[in-house]
């Protein structure tokens, strides 16, 4: 094995290792919201990014911008769809398989069944108004063949899923103009989408009407766009440009939010009095993504690169005050704040002390003080004049005291035993990092070898050659 064949060996080891951690890691990772888009150009991000062949959805269509952009899109939708093209789509096994993974459907159709029926194209080319009375019926026969057409795109939908459906609304592309076609052609879009004061759009009468039939939710995308038409639509186009796309999103994540807030709901672990720390617990959440605690009244503002992150759900604090805590989800971020008022300092108990020793002695019983004075049942003695003098001379001529005074020794306290477990407790530091280096050392253990092996038989070739 030449050198190049070794390091080619050590790569391939690392490489395995960094795909077996990077893998652990992703799978580690909380799934993104999955959303189901079914639709046509407009859904699929149609003239958002350069043409490419075969087309593909652009990362910028508003099924991707729902929420925080934490999405994860599984495309049912193409240029130029039908509502009748789209509802062959969804029969599909494949269609099927996408919506029982749906936490949400986005239902966004028919722009191209009432383009195609009142020919729009060919009232831009020629410039020549259309005749009301033959509009009007293209209208109704496009409008009853949408109707059907989605009626059971959503029966499809709700069989494979449990996941909200928001239906669409179709907007106005056209917007007001000083041109007397583009005119006619913004109020034919107007008559079309919102109807008129005797008759109502396709809006009212087939979306909203589908949408309470089947209890699905409504987004009205028309008001969205009404009057931003030079924002909100590609120049010369139908298509939405980014900020259109970011409108049609918000309709989509204001909804979401709507049906699913964010449920914080912060609790104290004990609401008496405590010298001990409190514990903060949140209430649950099946779609956190990422939760945070700051100390005082915050906003969502304040989050963006600070805060201590909570893990499972709760947090301890040792000091009374407001705590502010942050929860961010597929869908919305929120914060909430919390006092913490009934913390008290810890009072320290005071050691007990030992009552203090008399010094004096008392006189053992049963022994006279002999210089005690005399009392009536403690007479003097007389003592005759021939004894005295021997009593004079027995005497230590040195004066003895009239009271041996015993010296006590101090009293020197033991110190209490104490019990002394063996061993010492361990830290809870065990990462993976360690396993990861002794792999490392392993690996660096191995080229070694190999690395000397091969330097060994080299120089004994050279002192064979010799």
């Amino acid at each position: 094995m030449n050198l190049n064949k070794k390091h080619q060996f050590l790569m391939a080891i690392i490489l395995m290792f960094t795909l077996i951690f990077s893998s652990t890691a992703a799978a580690n990772s909380k799934p993104a919201l999955t959303v189901v888009s079914l639709g046509d150009s407009i859904t699929f991000g149609w003239n958002l990014e350069p043409t490419q062949t075969p087309p593909v959805q652009s990362n910028n269509a508003f099924p991707f911008l729902i929420g925080n952009g934490n999405t994860e899109v599984l495309n049912v939708s193409y240029p130029g769809w039908t509502s009748t093209q789209l509802l062959d789509a969804v029969k599909s096994d494949e269609a099927k398989q996408m919506l029982q993974q749906a936490d949400v459907v986005t239902l966004n159709i028919g722009a191209n069944d009432l383009l195609q029926a009142v020919e729009i194209q060919k009232i831009i080319e020629s410039q020549q108004p259309a005749d009301p009375a033959e509009l009007e019926q293209k209208v109704t026969f496009a409008s009853a063949q949408i109707y059907s057409n989605v009626t059971s795109i959503i029966d499809i939908v709700q069989a494979q899923t449990n996941a909200p459906i928001l239906l669409y609304s179709l907007y106005n592309p056209f917007g007001l103009s000083e041109n007397p076609t583009s005119a006619y052609i913004h109020t034919l879009g107007e008559l079309i989408t919102n109807g008129s004061d005797s008759t109502p759009g396709v809006n009212q009468s087939i979306f909203e009407v589908i949408a309470a039939q089947k209890g699905i939710v409504y987004l009205d995308a028309y008001s969205a766009f009404n009057g931003k038409q030079n924002n909100y639509i590609i120049p010369g186009d139908i298509h939405p440009t980014l900020l259109g796309q970011q409108a049609l999103a918000k309709l989509a994540t204001d909804k979401l939010t709507e049906l699913t807030p964010i449920k914080i709901d912060p609790s104290l672990s004990t609401e008496e009095e405590t010298s001990e720390p409190i514990t903060i617990s949140l209430a649950e959440n099946q779609d956190i993504v990422e939760a945070k605690w700051l100390e005082g009244e915050k906003s969502i503002e304040d989050f963006v690169n600070a805060g201590t992150q909570i893990e499972n759900l709760s947090f301890s604090v040792t000091t009374n005050g407001f705590y502010t805590i942050y929860v961010k989800t597929t869908i919305n971020e929120s914060v909430q704040t919390i006092q913490v008022s009934n913390i008290v300092p810890k009072v320290e108990q005071p050691e007990e002390e030992e009552p203090p020793v008399d010094e004096e002695l008392e006189e053992p019983p049963g022994e006279e003080n002999e210089n005690a004075p005399p009392t009536k049942e403690n007479p003097p003695v007389k003592v005759p004049e021939e004894d005295k003098e021997e009593v004079k001379e027995v005497k230590d001529p040195v004066q003895q005291p009239s009271k041996e005074v015993e010296t006590k020794e101090p009293k020197v306290e033991k110190p209490k035993p104490q019990m002394v477990k063996s061993g010492h407790a361990l830290p809870n530091t065990a990462t993976s990092m360690y396993n990861t280096l002794m792999g490392g050392l392993f690996i660096f253990g191995i080229g070694s070898g190999i690395f000397l092996t091969q330097r060994i038989r080299k120089s004994k070739n050279e002192h064979i050659d010799i």
